[in-house]
């Protein structure tokens, strides 16, 4: 089934044009891109996605285009159930498999760390381009990453540049040794040097909004193409003369771009035109498996339902972690979730991000917890840390919290140890009107052993107030969060988590 069908006949004037030195000259010709991004699932949900489908389509378009090239618009180490045990191993196996010929980062690359992202990018038998992820020492792009990359198709050179949103220093887990460059600054570097160096076609693979992708399409001159990740939706945008696509999230299309090159001579020089003839969107859904990828597929998951389907304990009441519950209000996962890790972390508050509970489920009183379940519920490998924070600043963090609660955003708090009341309708930073430690008044100068992610420690989500205290389990010496919680349901057999007016909005 194709969807979201556009063609464009003799819109020459809409096309690229630019002049391009006689050594780099391109005849006619088409190209062919195709492209996935936010990939986190390897097997295909609900009947759509998953990887051995995906094979069967690439095989296909391939058969009608030898040349055709395949990209990925970043996030695919994190998050799932699998890669919380595998690190995003997977990931690299079957792109190396389904033949994938470049990446950019996405904002979940970096969630297990330096050492696996480095280790993820040398077993890449493909480039990554993070033509602004930048290492601090010295300027180059980080951990074998490259700046720009070209690929000849025919006598047509392809250039590549890969840029992320700068925001992923807030967003993601990276490192202190990174730095997210400016996007139109190192773009506008990238697009010359890829000129310079002959490119006729330019390709910007990109992690970043549809506002920022169009932004950039439209302030940086000279880009041809492009191919985004980021919003998990099918989109295309032809932004002035650039066509923008983005296929979605996990492999439940294949976004395909077929691009017209011509080059003619004028009284200036030789000038290439490049035109997007055509674009769309190719389902999943029935497509057959291909037989050797779905191997790799089976070889994981059977792995991984093997080492996560024991029981390990059961609830009394409703376990509920949907998304639009954990983001809004007191969930009884979140308190489930809050309460092992105050007492694993044996501290006097916890606060951990609704945005972090991913399993969108709801689990009815009764059921058996497994291994994969707490798996599940937090899939980014976060580990839980400890920090002495001053009353002012837990408040703060509370305020910060509820700062968004309108649009559902991840930052909103499941809380175990504290019990505050807010006010949706007052400002933002001024809706918290009362708060509670252990029943007692938050002294606003006392200070609280608070237990919260990794994440969230190092200000992700906005959570700058969590950056000021002083950190007694730091990263390095921490548990996952998915083992502290197994640990804790796994002690008692049974727990009763309920919503019992931790946080209550007026």
């Amino acid at each position: 089934m194709l969807i979201g069908l556009r063609t464009l006949a003799g819109a020459a004037a809409l096309a690229g044009a630019f002049l391009i030195p006689a050594t780099g000259m391109a005849q006619n010709g088409r190209l062919t891109f195709l492209h996935i991004n936010d990939i986190y699932e390897i097997a295909p949900i609900k009947g759509q996605g998953g990887f051995a489908p995906l094979m069967t389509l690439l095989k296909q378009a391939r058969q009608r285009d030898a040349n055709a090239m395949t990209t990925v618009g970043g996030d695919f180490l994190s998050p799932s159930l699998l890669s919380g045990t595998t690190r995003g191993d997977q990931m690299i196996a079957l792109f190396n498999a389904i033949g994938v010929d470049a990446v950019t980062f996405g904002n979940h690359e970096f969630d297990f760390g330096d050492d696996v992202l480095k280790m993820r990018i040398a077993e890449s038998r493909f480039p990554w381009i993070g033509t602004n992820v930048l290492s601090k020492a010295d300027g180059k792009p980080y951990g074998g990453a490259v700046a720009t990359w070209t690929k000849t198709v025919g006598d047509i050179k392809v250039g590549f540049l890969g840029v992320i949103t700068p925001e992923t220093a807030r967003l993601s887990s990276a490192g202190p040794e990174i730095r997210f460059a400016d996007v139109k600054e190192t773009a506008t570097a990238a697009v010359k040097a890829l000129r310079d160096g002959g490119a006729n076609v330019v390709v910007a693979l990109t992690h970043l909004t549809i506002e920022e992708d169009r932004e950039l399409a439209t302030k940086v001159k000279g880009i041809d193409l492009v191919l985004g990740g980021h919003d998990h939706d099918p989109i295309s945008f032809y932004e002035g003369s650039t066509l923008i696509l983005k296929a979605g999230h996990d492999g439940q299309y294949l976004g395909v771009v077929e691009l017209a090159v011509s080059t003619k001579a004028t009284d200036k020089g030789p000038a290439t035109t490049v035109l997007p003839t055509e674009w769309r969107f190719t389902t999943t859904a029935g497509v057959a498996p291909d037989a050797e990828v779905a191997a790799i597929v089976g070889k994981y998951t059977d792995s991984l339902d093997t080492t996560l389907a024991a029981v390990i304990g059961t609830t009394e009441t409703p376990l509920d972690s949907r998304k639009d519950v954990v983001r809004t209000q007191e969930a009884s996962m979140g308190n489930l979730i809050a309460d092992a890790l105050r007492e694993g972390l044996k501290a006097d508050v916890a606060i951990t991000n609704g945005g972090g509970i991913r399993a969108d489920a709801l689990h009815p009183a009764g059921s058996r917890i497994t291994r994969k379940d707490v798996f599940a519920e937090l899939p980014f490998g976060n580990v839980g840390v400890l920090t002495e924070l001053k009353g002012i600043d837990l408040m703060a963090a509370l305020e910060h919290g509820v700062s968004k609660v309108e649009e559902k955003a991840g930052r909103f708090p499941q809380v175990s140890g504290v019990t505050f009341t807010y006010d949706p309708k007052l400002p933002s930073g001024t809706r918290v009107t009362e708060a509670k430690v252990g029943g007692k008044p938050l002294d606003p100068a006392a200070v609280y052993r608070v237990a919260t992610n990794d994440y969230m420690l190092k200000g992700g989500d906005g959570y700058a107030a969590l950056t000021r205290g002083k950190v007694v389990v730091d990263p390095s010496g921490a548990v996952l969060m998915a083992t502290i919680v197994m640990d804790y349901v796994e002690a008692r057999k049974t727990v009763a988590p309920k919503v019992e007016g931790r946080i209550i909005a007026k």
